[in-house]
Formats: C-alpha cells, structure tokens, sequence
C-alpha cells in the first residue's frame, strides 16, 4: 500500500511537469474524461491508480510529439512497477492458500498426544490422585478465566473496530472513484482550480486518517484474538493432562484410554480450526485477485493506449486498446483439496471405565 501511494505521489508530479511541455494546440486533442470513458469497464469506475495513469495519458497526448516518447517511457516504467506489483501481490495470497502446515500441525498433534496416551498406559503405578486432580482442575479453571476474560476483551474491540471500519466505509468511495473525485457537480462553477484542488486534498487526508482508524482498529483485534487463542490452547492442554490425573477403578487401562479418546477429540477440534482458516484464507485471496484483475486489465489498457499516443495518436487504434481483451487467467487463485483426515480411534472402552 506504501508503494501505491509513493507511485501515485510520483504520478502526480510527472502530471505537474508534463503539462510545461503542452503545444498552443493541444485543445484538439482528446480529453481527460475521453480517456477515461474509454477505459471504464461495463460501466465500473476507474481505480484511483489507473485514473491518475489515464490523466498523465491524456496530458502527453497533448504534447508535442518530439516530447512525447520521454514522457511516454518514463510512464511505462511505473505502470511495469505496478503490474510486477500485482503479480507479486498474488504469489503471496497463492502462497497463503496453498500453505496447509496447519493441517500438518493437527497430525502431528495426534501421534503426540495418542503416544503420550500409551505411555500412561505403560508405565501407570496407580495412586490416589485425588489431590492432583483437584488442583489440576483449579489450574485448569483460572485458565479457563483467563481465557474468558481475553474473549471478552476481544468482543470489545471486535466491536470497536467494527465501529471504526463502519464510519471509514461512510467515506470510502474507491469502488465508485470517479464520482467522489472527478465530478465536479457539487463544486461552484466561479471557484478556482486551487481551491478544488485543496477540497480534493482535505477529502483525500480525512478519507486516510479513517482508514487508518480503520486497520489499526482491526489489527489490534486480531492482536487480541491471537492472544485469546494462546489462552484457549494453554486451556484445552491443561484439561487434557487433568484428564491423565483423574482416579480410575482400573487406572492402568482406564487412563490410557481416555487420554486416547481426548486425543482424537483434540485432533478433531484441530482440524475444523484448520479448515476454517484454509476457508478463510482462499475466500480473502479470491476477493483479492479479482480486484488485481481489475487493475491489471486497465494498465493494460493504458499501455496499448501509450504505444498509440507515441507513434499516431489515432482514435481507431485508441479505440481497438479498448476493446482488446487482456489474459487475467494467471491471477487466479488456486486453491487445494482438503487433507484427508487420519485415523484417529480411542477403542472400545475398557471393562469398569465409564
């Protein structure tokens, strides 16, 4: 995101400086809103990115064409910046969907906690463990408080963040780009360029400071839950040993066999947990390789629209960019099958074990 906005700060200023190179009769050339109409999709509204890019466009096609090749490369080497961006930006959600350690945790997981349950079975020398339980189970609870208390910490902030990301939301207009920033419908007619400029500037540093508001809201949550889950996990491993210490009428078996029957459950539980995440990760990948679609599509776009405007500037060929149809296939996100789960079976309970 720091890159995005370092680049569209470049943009800007290669605008500035391009127009000191427009000829007295660049008034026939096409216009900004041309640019842009010819580059929306069904109707979509530009990406703020993909505007500015557009404008720099329109403001070479107005120079004369001894300047333009300069200007023209010197675009091309930030639009190539952006698509390797994008590119980039799909390896690592590719690589977020693809990762599946989780499920590797879980089955690891098992083999240790149905190992530790032969070993009670082994090498049990029965005693009244009474006391141990009692205060296993007291350990057990004030983790179990502790975790509690984190979830409801969580709540809160979930809430705060929630609130946050609403009133953000009230201001985010990057799916509707155009009408918050190009139409000027709402702007008085007599004012001057600066001051449009300066309401633009105002509107753009109050939309940054509630997004901001926004992820920092959110990643504190997330924070939170993390931590929250560290405490659940203490939590559930501390039921199982407590499980270990409860006295049984025939310890040697019985022992062996609950520890086996909490391992399995544990293994399960793991495995949801596993699956909800690899859910959650492929659906936000998704979400996010058909917004880079998006962007890809209109800086290639642009960038046949470029090749144009340096060599003939002819609206025919203008228009074929337009039309040309752009590969996003490799931005697809693919997402693998589920691990199929290992066995895990505690057996038959054994004669005087509940």
């Amino acid at each position: 995101m720091l890159a995005m906005q370092f680049v569209g700060l470049m943009l800007g200023a290669t605008l500035a400086h391009a127009k000191q190179f427009m000829a007295p009769s660049a008034a026939s050339a096409p216009s900004h809103e041309a640019f842009t109409a010819l580059l929306r999709v069904k109707g979509k509204p530009l990406d703020p990115m993909v505007s500015s890019l557009a404008a720099m466009a329109e403001s070479i096609s107005k120079q004369e064409p001894s300047a333009r090749e300069q200007s023209v490369n010197s675009i091309k080497t930030l639009l190539q910046g952006l698509l390797d961006s994008i590119t980039s930006q799909h390896t690592i959600a590719q690589k977020s969907v693809t990762n599946q350690s989780t499920f590797d945790s879980c089955n690891a997981q098992k083999l240790t906690d149905l190992t530790h349950a032969e070993n009670v079975k082994i090498g049990v020398n029965w005693t009244d463990t009474t006391d141990a339980y009692n205060a296993c189970q007291a350990e057990f609870q004030a983790m179990n408080n502790t975790f509690t208390s984190c979830y409801q910490q969580e709540e809160m902030l979930r809430v705060a963040a929630t609130a946050r990301c609403e009133y953000f939301a009230s201001v985010d207009r990057s799916s509707n780009f155009q009408s918050w920033f190009c139409h000027e419908d709402d702007f008085p007619a007599s004012s001057s360029y600066e001051a449009y400029l300066q309401r633009n500037i105002e509107m753009l540093a109050d939309f940054r400071n509630r997004r901001a508001n926004c992820t920092n809201a959110t990643a504190a949550q997330s924070s939170k839950m993390l931590e929250c889950t560290g405490y659940q996990q203490q939590a559930s491993a501390k039921e199982v040993m407590c499980a270990h210490l409860t006295p049984y009428a025939n310890p040697a078996d019985c022992s062996s066999y609950e520890a086996k029957k909490q391992a399995c459950i544990s293994y399960s539980h793991c495995r949801t947990q596993a699956q909800h995440e690899s859910s959650s990760a492929a659906a936000t990948a998704d979400q996010l390789a058909e917004s880079l679609k998006v962007q890809w599509e209109g800086l290639k776009r642009i960038e046949c629209l470029l090749d144009v405007i340096s060599k003939s500037g002819d609206a025919a060929a203008m228009e074929a960019c337009v039309a040309a149809g752009h590969d996003t296939s490799p931005l697809n996100i693919i997402v693998p099958a589920v691990p199929t789960a290992q066995p895990c079976d505690a057996g038959l309970a054994p004669a005087g074990c509940a």
